[in-house]
């Protein structure tokens, strides 16, 4: 019986006499396994396709020798129309006699499926491209009960379903992690080595594509894995959770340090403002964050007498100076005669300026409403000047 599948296309046989190529093969099982590892599956045409457009433009009917070649060599198993097969089940049936018509007729059919589905592009997306199941039931066990420790729950223990369910909760804390480190990066955030150190774990997880590297790899990191599954769930607390927290922090003690001098003269208030500074200062600040609304409180309630007084002294000031700027202008458009309609524009924006101070909340704004004030005072100066003219 002559073992030999003729597959429709250049060289694509079942007598394992192809040229090797050694690099090709090795970058095509990397994709397979990329794919895999990041999307679940793969399908001939998505192999196909995507070595038909390299720079070098490799050649399909290279790219489907190659996928031969590994399928040959058990590097990778096939499913079609939801029949897994195997180079090893495929060369066995081949090597068997026909004893009887349906033998020959099921050896004819098993030819037909993967010649027809291998020869017409039309039917490559129905060609799934698997990993062989070659890991060794106990290590399956120990990487299972591994991830149950780590995720409670990681599915069915053969090969290529965990490592995926692995992987899927692997990538979950990384996307977390990148997300606190946006947060972390700004300044003043917990967490930044935890979750620096955390991502470049997940990251050399994360880039070992193989099933049983993978999961070899995974075994082998045991402790930091523990490590980083115990800090993933403070920092998912505190970024998901506290954050509201730690910004009413940042913003209170921002907000408290103009007058800390007049604050620490009370006992009381100067030991609550250096605790939230301390807190804010600590690396690992999560146990004391329950304590931050009230010390707050404490600061708060001697901070906004102070505040209120600077405020006061402030308009007190800023008044006074517009007062000055209308008196100023009332002489002038007396000097100028001038008529009620102009004195009315002209002095408006001053009272205007006036009452926006009175009603102010904030030395800041008392301080851009007079900026504005004594603006508006020199254009009208140099307006009825021009009028005048």
């Amino acid at each position: 019986m002559n073992k030999t599948i003729n597959m429709g296309f250049s060289q694509q046989t079942f007598n394992f006499d192809l040229p090797n190529e050694p690099n090709l093969q090795k970058e095509v099982l990397a994709f397979i396994d990329l794919s895999i590892a990041d999307n679940d599956q793969i399908t001939l045409d998505q192999v196909v396709n995507h070595f038909s457009i390299q720079p070098d433009i490799t050649p399909i009917t290279t790219t489907l020798n190659l996928i031969n070649e590994l399928f040959r060599d058990d590097k990778i198993h096939l499913i079609i129309d939801g029949t897994k097969y195997m180079s090893e089940n495929i060369k066995a049936v081949l090597s068997e006699p026909a004893h009887s018509p349906s033998d020959f007729i099921r050896r004819r059919k098993i030819i037909a499926i993967i010649k027809t589905h291998f020869s017409e592009p039309g039917l490559w997306k129905d060609v799934e491209i698997i990993k062989p199941e070659v890991i060794d039931e106990n290590v399956l066990l120990r990487a299972q009960h591994l991830g149950i420790k780590l995720f409670n729950d990681v599915g069915p223990a053969n090969q290529n379903s965990l490592c995926r369910s692995l992987r899927r909760y692997l990538r979950s804390w990384k996307n977390n992690l990148t997300e606190f480190q946006k947060i972390a990066q700004t300044g003043n955030y917990p967490g930044t080595s935890e979750i620096q150190k955390g991502l470049y774990l997940l990251n050399k997880l994360l880039s070992i594509h193989d099933p049983c590297k993978f999961i070899e790899t995974f075994l082998n990191r045991e402790n930091r894995l523990c490590d980083v599954s115990s800090q993933f769930a403070v920092l998912k607390n505190f970024y998901n959770d506290q954050i509201d927290v730690w910004n009413i922090l940042i913003e209170a003690v921002e907000g408290f340090e103009p007058n800390r001098m007049l604050l620490a003269k009370n006992p009381d208030v100067k030991k609550a403002l250096e605790t939230l500074c301390s807190i804010l200062k600590d690396p690992k600040p999560y146990g004391m964050i329950k304590e931050i609304r009230s010390l707050i409180s404490i600061v708060q309630a001697a901070n906004d007498p102070i505040v209120k007084k600077q405020i006061d002294s402030a308009k007190a000031l800023a008044i006074e100076k517009i007062e000055k700027k209308i008196g100023i202008r009332a002489d002038f458009l007396n000097e100028k005669n001038a008529d009620p309609d102009t004195r009315n524009k002209a002095l408006f924006p001053l009272q205007t300026g006036k009452k926006k101070i009175k009603m102010a909340s904030g030395i800041e704004n008392i301080a851009d409403y007079l900026n504005e004030v004594t603006d508006q005072f020199d254009d009208v100066i140099d307006m009825l000047d021009c009028h005048k003219t």
